[in-house]
């Protein structure tokens, strides 16, 4: 029988977070946002091998699943924004800190906002990305 992990907020079992029977428990979690649903299960199939993986295409659902969840690292897929760099504050402040690793388009004209996001994160990759470098990174930060 699988393990129900009850989100600390709405105080429910999340269907998504169920463990199944006989998963190893000790595998690291990535947490992944992405508004692109296709990218969001492509990164899961091409972690969930080694990863406990948590996605979700709804960014109210990421927030409240990074600074309550614990996830071990987070994958953000975000359009550069002033209101991007706010989220990224609220999840660096939380209790435990998460590494955060960014995909997004750069954009010469907003180096400001590129620089403010970098900031925030532990690894920016621009679109399009080269996967096996993602792979390695996120290798790097969760065998530290």
């Amino acid at each position: 029988m699988g393990e129900n992990i009850t989100h600390p907020e709405i105080g429910e079992p999340d269907p998504d977070l169920m463990t199944p029977a006989g998963k190893d428990l000790d595998r690291k979690t990535i947490l992944i946002f992405s508004p692109d649903l296709n990218l969001c299960f492509s990164l899961s199939i091409l972690f969930q091998d080694r990863y406990h993986v948590v996605t979700t295409t709804n960014i109210t659902t990421f927030e409240r699943l990074a600074t309550c969840f614990g996830a071990d690292l987070a994958i953000v897929d975000e359009v550069p924004s002033d209101c991007l760099v706010r989220r990224l504050e609220v999840i660096g402040a939380g209790q435990r800190k998460i590494p955060v690793i960014m995909l997004y388009v750069y954009n010469g004209k907003d180096v400001a906002l590129d620089r403010a996001i970098r900031g925030r994160v532990d690894s920016v990759f621009y679109k399009p990305v080269e996967i096996s470098l993602v792979s390695k990174r996120i290798d790097e930060i969760l065998t530290a």
